[in-house]
């Protein structure tokens, strides 16, 4: 990798000026050469015909033009790519065929760790978002005259920081984005080539994060439309079918069972027996946890009713054994005011129904019409869900699946996968994904996805 930093620093200390002709002068724009130190083995970098021809068009309007050059459309850019990093920076010069042009011109693109980059003392610019930076490119256009020297070279430097979209799924670290997204980068900053300014120039590209595509969460929300959801004021807000949904989550209160007191004047008397099940109840304690739930928009008010045990033993950051875990079976209760409407249980960490995501396939995580599969050989990965939430309201049965590594919960009615959100602690979209005749019970299912007793602990 030295060599790659030896000549990209050569580059980096030129400085050349193309004289202004009286007229204008042709220019073959003879070849693209491109390397990834990331992923030199990968396909993403590798640009199609049409995106070399998007870079050459916008070389003729950010510069060639303006330098009163005319590229000569009937020669191609050849596209050059590299297999080695000592590679880099060494042009290799053949104009048998385009003999008859005065200038000759040559773009560059090289992609860089930004640890890389910046460490080496390679660019000598104020990056103030450098934790936020993933990959770094490097794009150099070189401008020979007909006797092989150098009269205009710049280079652009391009640090890529994904950003969140409205793509739902595990994110991709190396490629940070689609290669569709990556090209419309680099285009953007070939339009920063132009005969004023620095030899170096420093620009930043934000582009959506890639995802891995899997068989369970991609299918599910193919395409399906992103409602964002305003929780600024302390609600749960958002329009859908120009329906104003408003919900409110309260706290939730917790009340210590006394497990020692075996009366009939205990008012946990009755879960007594449930919690003389558990094995090792050293050190545990045990509480009832209530939480109020409000569907404001209908006027409604909810209340859950769980019994939890808290082992304080237990590193909350080790997911084997969670600190908090609901006493087992139907016991847990919902309310509508007063009335008992519903039971429910909750399974910690439930079996894996096959899912597992594919890190060596990427797409933007919205669309999966549009798949790039990389030269890459990753093991899959499992779909892995926290907690499922399951029971019934009435006649009709439910489901909570809460996947905390990529902070989405899935919600199902009769069996039926209805909805989607994301959010840690507060959604921050809601994703339909099939109508459902019951607004009402599926606005409570969100307030019970997002209630404080299903919440980690801090």
């Amino acid at each position: 990798m030295k060599n790659s930093f030896y000549f990209l620093s050569l580059l980096l200390t030129q400085c050349f000026n193309l004289a202004t002709y009286g007229q204008t002068n042709q220019v073959a724009l003879e070849q693209v050469q491109m390397y990834s130190s990331i992923r030199p083995e990968g396909k993403y970098w590798h640009p199609t015909a049409s995106q070399i021809a998007a870079f050459a068009n916008t070389l003729d309007s950010a510069l060639f033009n303006p330098l009163q050059l005319q590229r000569d459309t009937s020669y191609p850019t050849m596209l050059k790519i590299l297999s080695k990093p000592n590679q880099i920076g060494k042009l290799v010069i053949d104009w048998s065929k385009s003999n008859s042009s005065p200038f000759h011109a040559y773009l560059e693109v090289y992609e860089l760790q930004p640890e890389q980059t910046f460490s080496n003392s390679m660019v000598n610019i104020e990056i103030p978002k450098k934790d936020s930076i993933q990959s770094t490119w490097f794009l150099t256009c070189t401008i020979l005259d007909e006797n092989k020297k150098p009269v205009f070279q710049k280079t652009i430097l391009i640090g890529m920081i994904p950003i969140a979209t409205q793509g739902i799924g595990y994110p991709i670290n190396i490629p940070v984005t689609t290669p569709k997204s990556l090209f419309k980068a680099i285009q953007s900053g070939i339009g920063y080539f132009n005969k004023q300014g620095e030899d170096l120039e420093y620009i930043e590209a934000k582009v959506p994060i890639s995802f891995a595509t899997d068989n369970f969460i991609m299918p599910l929300l193919q395409a399906k439309p992103r409602i964002k959801v305003d929780t600024s004021k302390g609600f749960i807000q958002y329009t859908q079918k120009n329906t104003r949904v408003l919900l409110r989550v309260p706290g939730a209160t917790m009340n210590k069972i006394d497990t020692k007191d075996k009366t009939i004047n205990n008012p946990f008397f009755a879960i007594l027996p449930e919690i003389k099940k558990r094995t090792s109840t050293l050190f545990k304690e045990y509480y009832q946890a209530i939480q109020p739930l409000r569907n404001v928009s209908e006027n409604k008010d909810y209340t859950l009713e769980a019994y939890i045990e808290f082992n304080p033993m237990i590193d909350p950051e080790l997911r084997a054994t969670p600190p908090i875990r609901f006493l087992p079976d139907s016991i847990h209760k919902l309310f509508s005011d007063t009335n008992l409407i519903g039971r429910f249980k909750v399974i910690e960490q439930p079996n894996n129904a096959g899912w597992m995501y594919n890190s060596n396939e990427i797409y933007n995580g919205y669309d999966s019409t549009t798949i790039f599969k990389l030269n890459s050989n990753y093991p899959k990965g499992a779909i892995l869900f926290s907690k499922s939430v399951e029971g019934t309201i009435g006649k009709d049965a439910f489901k909570i699946l809460f996947n905390k590594d990529i902070d989405l919960k899935i919600i199902y009615l009769n069996n039926v996968a209805i909805m989607a959100t994301q959010g840690s602690n507060k959604p921050t979209n809601v994703i339909p994904i099939e109508q459902v005749d019951q607004p009402s019970i599926s606005s409570l299912l969100l307030l019970m996805a997002f209630s404080e007793i299903f919440q980690s602990p801090n």
